[in-house]
């Protein structure tokens, strides 16, 4: 069974901004174009989109190396709820909401958490558009 793929694009200043929507998720994307021209952002993108399988697994792995022993060390707590996590519990947690594209392969993927942290979004970098190796929390 097909599912429905919508697209919506925005334009924000030096900007733009597409939904991606299906049934089973949305994505923002964000093409900073900075000094590039919208056909370089757009092949930038579509350079991860053509493998976003991997892409998106390099990614959730660099936050799960971050995060995993922190939230199992300072926020579970059982008696709340919130038990310890094994690696693919956390993973499963993580749902992808949006990628920002920067001009020069740079690249922020920004996860929800499912209430582990509080709902902060976990995002991790990218400085040359296939390596993760910088994360932050925020919200």
């Amino acid at each position: 069974m097909r599912k429905a793929l919508y697209l919506t694009l925005e334009s924000i200043s030096d900007a733009y901004k597409v939904t991606l929507a299906c049934d089973l998720y949305k994505i923002d994307l964000h093409l900073d174009l900075g000094n590039a021209s919208l056909d370089d952002m757009i092949a930038f993108a579509n350079t991860i989109l053509e493998d976003f399988v991997s892409f998106e697994t390099k990614a959730k792995t660099a936050i799960v190396i971050d995060f995993l022993e922190n939230y199992n060390e300072n926020w579970a707590d059982e008696e709340e709820g919130y038990p310890e996590l094994t690696e693919e519990t956390f993973k499963n947690n993580l749902e992808v909401t949006a990628i920002h594209f920067y001009y020069k392969d740079l690249i922020d993927v920004f996860y929800t958490e499912n209430a582990m942290f509080g709902n902060h979004y976990l995002v991790t970098h990218s400085h040359d558009g296939k390596h993760f190796k910088d994360t932050t929390m925020f919200g």
